[in-house]
């Protein structure tokens, strides 16, 4: 068996514009060739009133096709593909407890789901007092990250934990938890700022994400955050490469959805992993800046980083000028000679504004001004 596990987000309603059922099917049969390394396919719940996963809800969808598409999609796997399926229940939108409990209860331990991811500590009680055998997963929209966090979900019955995305670039924490017997699940290619102030803020992105709501002013959606390396090359992603580094201390791996099928990116997840090829790390950012990346860039190869720009990355504080250092920028015009649309970018952006002008604006960074 291979020591590499991993676990994918899978939403039935968002698979496909037209012919969903078709298209799920599709995509379990493909990901089948990569069975062993499968830890988990994770759904979200098929009402967001009952319950928020985190997930974008598809307005196409009516709830009773979303509710269709979800329970075929079950039943579907369970005949023929059989993957394990861990229903999301992130956050609630209305403290009801009950009503999430009753529908895991009733329409979905029945039908064989087993493992569930929970933020709330709450609803992780009820859960295990209803259903005493269920699997319960840590949610990363908790943002329990130390080893003290983490045992306050342990203590109510989580086996597996899902820290904060920080911890993908603070690896002595990861490693931390790890040595104290905390099996983690940790997201490796997240696309937002590290220690992001959205993060903790009353209101912040992570509010909205835990309640499948839509919030147009995120911190790292902002062009001009998104558009500076520095904010980008702080965000909480790492290579392939810098991940098998810190294997040992993750027992899944979690990859984000992507733009592309999601048994292509599989399968260039584990051929980097094993063979060390080089990818578009733009392929692997689920978040924040994902739609900059793709959109004004295009194209960054994974082999421009190494365990020098990440050990540098790690303890920088964004004081660039105190230290006179152009570090991220450096790196950005390798980024702009590999990648065609970044050189057609590059060379308009210097005509308007030079990268000397370019500045870190630290008061909008901080927590009361994103409230």
């Amino acid at each position: 068996m291979p020591d590499l596990k991993v676990t994918i987000g899978f939403s039935p309603q968002n698979i496909a514009p037209t012919k969903q059922t078709e298209a799920i099917q599709q995509n379990l049969i493909e990901m089948s060739r990569f069975k062993d390394y499968i830890y988990d396919l994770h759904f979200p719940h098929y009402n967001p009133q009952i319950c928020a996963s985190g997930r974008p809800v598809n307005s196409e969808v009516s709830l009773e096709q979303a509710k269709s598409l979800t329970m075929d999609m079950i039943s579907w796997n369970h005949e023929h593909t059989k993957f394990k399926l861990t229903l999301l229940l992130n956050y609630l939108l209305h403290d009801n407890y009950k009503v999430v409990v009753d529908s895991v209860a009733t329409e979905f331990y029945p039908r064989g789901i087993k493992s569930v991811v929970v933020a709330d500590i709450e609803l992780i009680k009820r859960l295990k007092d209803r259903l005493p055998d269920l699997d319960i997963q840590g949610s990363c929209l908790s943002h329990r990250m130390t080893v003290e966090e983490l045992e306050q979900e342990r203590k109510e019955g989580v086996t597996l934990h899902n820290p904060s995305v920080n911890i993908i670039r603070d690896p002595e924490q990861l490693k931390k938890n790890a040595l104290a017997g905390y099996q983690s699940k940790v997201i490796a290619f997240e696309g937002c700022l590290n220690k992001c102030p959205d993060e903790n803020s009353r209101y912040g992105h992570r509010w909205y994400l835990a309640r499948s709501l839509t919030q147009d002013s995120s911190f790292c959606t902002k062009t001009r955050i998104a558009s500076d390396p520095r904010y980008f090359f702080k965000a909480n992603w790492v290579t392939v490469n810098r991940f098998k580094a810190l294997n040992d201390y993750i027992a899944v791996v979690k990859l984000p959805r992507c733009r592309s099928s999601i048994s292509f990116a599989l399968g260039t997840f584990i051929d980097a992993y094993h063979n060390g090829t080089t990818y578009n790390v733009v392929d692997f950012i689920g978040a924040g800046y994902q739609m900059y990346l793709a959109r004004d860039i295009g194209k960054i190869p994974s082999y421009l980083f190494d365990d020098d720009f990440f050990n540098t990355l790690q303890g920088c504080k964004m004081d660039c000028k105190e230290r006179q250092c152009r570090y991220c920028f450096s790196k950005m015009e390798q980024i702009m000679r590999t990648s065609y649309k970044q050189k057609r970018l590059s060379r308009r952006s210097r005509n308007k504004r030079p990268l000397s002008t370019w500045h870190v604006d630290k008061t909008h960074r901080s927590e009361k001004s994103i409230l």
